[in-house]
């Protein structure tokens, strides 16, 4: 059910921070074995969990994780699940991020995947982040449900209108932290970025303003990873650091990952 949130000209801000989203109400499970996600990727979160993780109660998790999403990147996402082949042999998957962060999930543009009839056990997809997107913390919500050859309805943000058989699925909820894709000037832990190509290798020039947990990555023109090192700590400096990839003709994106922040430049072969 929509929740209706009322902002004064003078409180648009405060009205956008303090959003709230539903509490899904899903079905009381019939059984502790009743279909439910049990894996879930999306950038920095991995998450492996049981089908159903509040038997007897509704399956509804807010699993409390957060990770940081950039603005016209795309991400690779992965979703196990469970199915209950006597009832249905296939699940709904959807996903959805609240963008203007009113509170809802189901504006246009804010269902980022959408597939039906899935046999898993698991499903990869890609979700698209708009680069019009409010920057900031909001809500995504992931659920896995019974399709309708077990006579349900499609998934909806929070069940409204009501499955009349009930929501047999498990729906999860996290939280996305939107960024923009800075520029030098708007970095803030970062004085300097340049990406320079070679022949088998694309080197990352940097100067950090502060020490950290650094992780660096190149990714495609569609935001799709294409290479991506391990996390280390670096010390506040100027940094020369290498990635071994071949870069053809054409648009690249690298990207610093810093204490769990990105900063992201793009480059052209």
């Amino acid at each position: 059910m929509r929740t209706l949130l009322l902002c004064s000209a003078l409180s648009v801000s405060a009205c956008a921070i303090e959003a709230q989203w539903c509490t899904p109400t899903t079905a009381i499970p019939y059984g502790p074995n009743m279909p439910g996600i049990t894996q879930f990727s999306c950038n920095s979160i991995s998450r492996v969990s049981a089908d159903i993780e509040n038997y007897p109660s509704n399956s509804y998790v807010n699993t409390g994780m957060t990770t940081s999403l950039v603005r016209g990147m795309s991400y690779p996402i992965t979703m196990g699940f469970t199915i209950d082949a006597l009832i249905s042999p296939h699940m709904n998957l959807r996903i959805w991020i609240d963008f203007n962060h009113d509170g809802q999930l189901d504006d246009a543009g804010e269902t980022l995947l959408s597939v039906d009839h899935v046999a898993g056990p698991t499903h990869a997809g890609q979700i698209a982040i708009p680069a019009n997107a409010m920057t900031g913390p909001t809500r995504m919500r992931v659920t896995a449900k019974m399709c309708s050859h077990g006579g349900h309805t499609l998934p909806t943000p929070c069940d409204y209108p009501v499955d009349p058989l009930g929501y047999h699925g498990e729906i999860e909820d996290y939280t996305v932290n939107i960024a923009d894709a800075v520029g030098i000037g708007e970095q803030a832990l970062l004085s300097r970025f340049a990406l320079v190509p070679e022949a088998d290798e694309v080197t990352f020039l940097f100067t950090l303003l502060i020490p950290g947990e650094v992780r660096l990555e190149l990714l495609d023109a569609t935001g799709r990873v294409l290479h991506a090192g391990s996390t280390v700590s670096m010390h506040q400096g100027d940094h020369r650091a290498r990635l071994p990839f071949k870069a053809a003709q054409g648009a690249y994106f690298g990207r610093i990952w810093l204490n769990g922040e990105p900063y992201t430049i793009r480059m052209a072969r």
